[in-house]
């Protein structure tokens, strides 16, 4: 009979193996593991030792259990870190993910009242508008709709933008950002969103609201963001 300390180290070998077939992506979100009679058969062990190293994985977030059908890969989040700012590509909470970047538009309008108050322009003012889709492992997880006063910047009409925000290429034009002001709410995707995002209408996203500012208060960026409640997380720590 295998001692304390072996069945600890047996259930350890089973947590880590599977961890790395979840990494590697030998085991697929959504995918269903093998019954733990079969994994411990597969490894030498009992079912209760087998049982440990699921429950593990579980505890992680990794592994989700459906009762009497089995266990599962749990579906992919992207972790983004709210308490600083940075770019969507740029956090080293998204190094481990095959990152694609889609720009929907690029265009000049006429600044509507919700985004000229934003902006500190008056309504009816020109901004550039753009449009982009943030995709992970080639799933689209957030849409953002990003607005910037024209007169700030006009060659942003022509920058690469690939893999950037809008603001970034602003600080190369020597706006410096000092902070940003952000709202989030949970809500259901309109039928546009929902398309954009592979998701069914109705279902639920987080959405922001977020106004960027230099260091003298000049807002440099105003955007809306559509990001897919079951593929993003918000990360944030409370101090006191």
């Amino acid at each position: 009979m295998a001692t304390i300390t072996e069945r600890v180290s047996l259930y350890i070998r089973i947590r880590e193996t599977l961890r790395e077939q979840i990494k590697q992506g030998n085991l697929k979100p959504g995918q269903k593991l093998p019954s733990e009679g079969e994994l411990a058969a597969q490894f030498g062990v009992s079912r209760m030792t087998a049982r440990q190293g699921i429950s593990d994985l579980i505890d992680e977030g990794l592994l989700y259990r459906r009762r009497g059908i089995g266990t599962f890969v749990v579906q992919f989040h992207v972790e983004r870190d709210h308490n600083r700012l940075t770019g969507f590509f740029d956090t080293p909470e998204t190094e481990e993910f095959d990152f694609d970047f889609r720009l929907l538009c690029r265009e000049i309008v006429s600044a509507k009242l919700m985004i000229a108050k934003a902006l500190a322009l008056q309504e009816g003012e020109p901004a550039i508008r753009i449009k982009t889709l943030r995709l992970a492992h080639g799933v689209p997880v957030t849409m953002h709709d990003e607005y910037i006063p024209y007169k700030l910047c006009p060659a942003l009409l022509q920058e690469d933008l690939d893999c950037r925000s809008a603001w970034q290429v602003l600080e190369t034009y020597g706006y410096r950002v000092k902070h940003a002001v952000q709202v989030v709410e949970a809500k259901p995707a309109d039928a546009e969103t929902a398309k954009l995002l592979e998701m069914k209408k109705g279902a639920p996203i987080l959405y922001k609201q977020r106004t960027i500012l230099a260091e003298d208060g000049t807002p440099l960026e105003f955007t809306l963001c559509y990001n897919r409640g079951d593929r993003y997380l918000l990360k944030m720590t409370l101090s006191r």
